[in-house]
């Protein structure tokens, strides 16, 4: 896009970048609403939801094991990444942007009530603590690089997650009989969920037919 287009696709840009480039078919979601639909869709099916548990009942046919940075297993490794929630009501956006920054490359994600996600980090590290004063630093310079509106937002929360990957990067999901591991989705996490999901269920139900699990 030269800016003229980036102008009429996202007004709170206008003149502020020459040229920049549009992906038509990409979305963005809220985890956390999403996570909470996806709650209501499984128990209005008849799923049972449990929380805290430390185990699967040992009468399960299939285990489906998504436990992410929990999983210990050596080839796993941990990336760190952090990310700010800002408010403010100067500026508007229809959809994510990214801005390829020369300390660090940010994206800003729109969400409800005049919200927006800045994130996010990439530290080669397990560390759960809280957020760095650097990293925060970086994100918000970002940020206002991007818009200078962003220079008077409320900084509303801090979070750190700690993504779990392989060493190509790429997510699995494998089967070793009625067990089923999901792991490895790195930084592509929401996007990539529905198509693992549906290779999980695809080798459940393998594993039914071929009468793996009783």
């Amino acid at each position: 896009l030269d800016a003229s287009q980036i102008a009429a696709l996202e007004p709170a840009l206008d003149g502020r970048f020459g040229r920049g480039l549009f992906f038509a078919e990409e979305a963005h979601l809220d985890p956390r609403k999403a996570l909470l639909s996806l709650r209501d869709k499984l128990r209005g099916m008849g799923a049972r939801v449990e929380f805290g548990r430390s185990s699967a009942p040992a009468s399960q046919d299939i285990e489906v094991d998504c436990t992410g940075s929990g999983d210990r297993r050596p080839e796993l490794r941990g990336v760190r990444g952090e990310m700010l929630m800002l408010r403010t009501g100067e500026i508007s956006l229809a959809r994510p942007v990214r801005l390829l920054h020369p300390r660090i490359s940010v994206y800003v994600v729109p969400r409800a009530e005049n919200l927006f996600m800045v994130g996010a980090t990439m530290i080669e590290c397990d560390a759960k603590g809280p957020i760095t004063a650097r990293s925060t630093m970086e994100l918000l310079g970002a940020a206002y690089a991007l818009h200078p509106a962003f220079g008077e937002a409320e900084l509303v929360e801090t979070g750190v997650g700690v993504r779990p990957a392989f060493t190509d990067n790429l997510p699995r999901v494998e089967r070793d009989g009625g067990n089923i591991r999901i792991n490895g989705l790195y930084r592509h996490g929401f996007l990539l969920a529905p198509a693992m999901a549906r290779r999980a269920a695809d080798l459940i139900l393998e594993s039914w037919s071929k009468g793996v699990c009783p």
